[in-house]
C-alpha cells in the first residue's frame, strides 16, 4: 500500500472515530436512541464513549503527520473496537433487537479487523523504514 494511501485509511478510520464521538458528545440521547440502543439510556457512559472515540480520532489524525504515532494509535483502536465488539457479543439481548445485536457486532468485528489490518500495514511499513 502506498504512503498517501495508507495516510488516506488512517483519515478515514479517524473520521469515523471523530464522526461517533461528536454525535456522541453533541447528542447523547439522539446517540442512544440511533446507536447505543442497548439498557438503559445513561447520559453519563453515552459522554464517556464519545471522550474515547474523540481521543482516538485526535491520535489517529496525529499519526498521518507522525508516521512513529501510526502502529501504536492503531494497534490501540483496533483493540479498543475488538473489545467493543466482545461487549456487544456479550450483550446482544439487550439491543433493541436481536438482529441489530447481531448486526452491530460483526460490523463492529469489522472494523477492528480492517484497523488492525491498517495497524499490519503500518507495521510492516515502519520495519522497512528502520532497515533503510
Amino acid at each position: 500500500m502506498s504512503e498517501s494511501t495508507l495516510r488516506a485509511a488512517i483519515l478515514i478510520v479517524a473520521a469515523v472515530n471523530l464522526a461517533i464521538g461528536l454525535f456522541a458528545a453533541i447528542a447523547p440521547g439522539s446517540f442512544f436512541e440511533e446507536v447505543g440502543t442497548y439498557g438503559a439510556e445513561n447520559g453519563h457512559y453515552v459522554g464517556d464513549v464519545a471522550a474515547f472515540y474523540i481521543a482516538a480520532g485526535a491520535g489517529l489524525v496525529v499519526s498521518v503527520v507522525r508516521p512513529a504515532w501510526r502502529v501504536p494509535m492503531l494497534a490501540v483502536v483496533a483493540f479498543w473496537w475488538a473489545l467493543h465488539a466482545l461487549n456487544h457479543l456479550g450483550d446482544i439481548d439487550q439491543a433493541s433487537s436481536d438482529g441489530k445485536g447481531l448486526s452491530d457486532t460483526i460490523l463492529i468485528a469489522a472494523g477492528a479487523a480492517a484497523i488492525g489490518y491498517l495497524g499490519w500495514i503500518a507495521s510492516r511499513d515502519q520495519v522497512a523504514r528502520d532497515s533503510e
